[in-house]
């Protein structure tokens, strides 16, 4: 059933219109009739006319700037034009405003039947499109959680579901698949006890809707079902940026999710897993991310109040595996510690696990070398841009015919590579720790925080407090603290300058603060200084 709402100056022409509709037609209702531009504005807004009927020539408010003000509130009005006037511009006009037709009066009454059966024929058809469409999408929408589940057990279960993670990538349409996981908890870490686990599941199964919609307004994922309390994501990313810009953006991303979602439920932590450009290592992003959220679930309380997201290639930790699992704990125990041990340290770790895989009766000599080529491949992968070309000592690999000649090679190429990485890592400590005092020397006016710093240096604030600490040997705080007093002990030799002024000016919003701060930094209160040497 059509609406239509009749608009003109004229009733006997509105009368005219009506009787045609009545005569001519059942499947169109008038919502109602108008006698000016303004009432008909008021109407359209009112009732939502399908078809409005409408004279251009009206007092006030003409027809043609009624159905422009109406075409913004209501775009998909059809409007059919009856006029005394066979102007041009009011043509042209009218084509432009999407008028279906435009009749000149006196309007026969074939003529308008044809015409308001055409445009009603075009807005049925429209109706049924568009109920098609609103039912297409319903069944989709109950289709799509059902793939995503399987996706997600897909990536969650153990085994091998590679195929399986493809052919759910091909049915959402996600021609690349590269991406990374994120695990989500809600929860008291503070407290181990699985009662308030599922006490936090409960609550964030009632939120979980919410939370789905927050997460999927900022990427393009797959989201779990809350399971006990967490939720998996998978983030489709095909974009080429650089590792470190990746990990970046990941964590921008976790942050805004956590900054909306904690508005529900404030105890919300995420931990992230490395990008993987296939979906075959999906799984080991997931594995990623479960242990950051770890790390995060075993920190101490004070560093939980302050620290909500982990990104794995912050983690200081070691990781824990099972005694077979030769391939993770070369990439943990040895690959990704070579930047930050010694070298006693590492070999010991390396002899360890090579002895062990030697007397493991489940693997040959063939079974150790190929996990010693992908332990080189895999220093390859992190540090390439560092260690340069490595295939020859492959070949080494490949013709060393005993146990003993291939443990010399492989501790060797660690002896010689980790003094290449130190040296590059040292490099880059000193580039992060000098852009972090350039940056705190050029801002120590305004109110920075760890969070600024750590952005301007491409680190997560959880990994740079202790990274700055341990390399400096004083914390962010302490830090700029000394340089606003240093910058202090300089102005207050102006003789011009007030205590007050100098706080201000070096960042302090509190002078009373300000003085204790320079008390305990300088061994004088700020008076006593400016006496002395200003």
């Amino acid at each position: 059933m059509c609406r239509v709402l009749i608009v003109d100056d004229e009733p006997i022409a509105v009368e005219s219109v009506v009787y045609m509709i009545n005569k001519n037609f059942d499947n169109i209702n008038i919502i109602g009739t108008s006698r000016s531009g303004k009432d008909a504005i008021e109407k359209a807004y009112n009732f939502h006319p399908d078809i409005i009927i409408m004279d251009i020539n009206m007092p006030g408010i003409n027809g043609l700037d009624a159905m422009k003000q109406i075409r913004m509130v209501n775009p998909g009005v059809s409007f059919i034009v009856i006029s005394a006037f066979d102007y041009f511009d009011y043509a042209v006009e009218s084509v432009a405003l999407g008028v279906e037709e435009y009749l000149l009066k006196p309007v026969k009454e074939a003529k308008f039947i044809e015409t308001l059966k055409k445009v009603a024929e075009q807005i049925n058809i429209r109706k049924m499109n568009l109920k098609k469409n609103l039912e297409q999408q319903e069944r989709l929408e109950m289709i799509i959680p059902i793939l995503e589940t399987g996706f997600m057990n897909s990536l969650c279960m153990y085994g091998d579901n590679t195929k399986e993670l493809q052919n759910y990538c091909d049915l959402f349409g996600y021609n690349k698949s590269s991406g990374y996981v994120m695990a989500i908890e809600f929860g008291q870490k503070r407290s181990k006890k699985i009662e308030n686990k599922i006490g936090a599941g409960v609550q964030g199964e009632k939120m979980y809707e919410e939370y789905k919609k927050i997460i999927k307004s900022y990427s393009t994922c797959i989201v779990s079902p809350i399971m006990l309390n967490q939720i998996i994501v998978y983030v489709f990313d095909d974009s080429t940026e650089e590792n470190f810009e990746q990990k970046s953006k990941s964590v921008r991303l976790a942050k805004n999710i956590i900054d909306r979602a904690s508005k529900l439920y404030p105890d919300i932590f995420i931990g992230i897993g490395r990008f993987h450009s296939d979906i075959r290592e999906a799984k080991i992003s997931y594995q990623e991310a479960l242990y950051a959220l770890r790390i995060l679930s075993s920190s101490e309380e004070d560093e939980i109040n302050q620290y909500q997201i982990l990104h794995i290639d912050d983690n200081l930790e070691e990781n824990e595996y099972t005694e077979n699992d030769y391939e993770r704990q070369i990439e943990d125990n040895i690959i990704s510690r070579i930047a930050e041990s010694d070298e006693a340290d590492i070999q010991m770790s390396f002899e360890q696990l090579y002895t062990r895989m030697c007397a493991d009766n489940k693997m040959n000599f063939i079974a150790v070398k190929n996990h010693m080529m992908g332990m080189i491949i895999g220093f390859g992968k992190r540090f390439g841009d560092v260690l340069g070309d490595y295939y020859g000592l492959l070949s080494e690999i490949i013709n060393a015919y005993d146990e003993n000649v291939l443990y010399q090679i492989c501790k060797g190429y660690i002896s010689e590579i980790l003094s290449k990485i130190t040296f590059s890592r040292q490099k880059k400590v000193n580039s992060i720790i000098e852009k972090a005092n350039q940056f705190i020397e050029d801002h120590y006016k305004e109110e920075i925080s760890l969070e600024d710093v750590a952005k301007e240096v491409n680190l997560s604030s959880y990994y740079f407090s202790r990274f700055y600490k341990e390399e400096t040997e004083i914390n962010f705080t302490d830090k700029l603290a000394n340089v606003r007093i240093e910058k202090a002990k300089e102005l207050l030799k102006d003789k011009e300058l007030s205590i007050k002024d100098v706080c201000f000016m070096v960042g302090y919003m509190e002078p009373n603060y300000f003085s204790k701060i320079f008390k305990k930094v300088t061994g004088y209160t700020a008076s006593d200084y400016k006496k002395l040497f200003g």
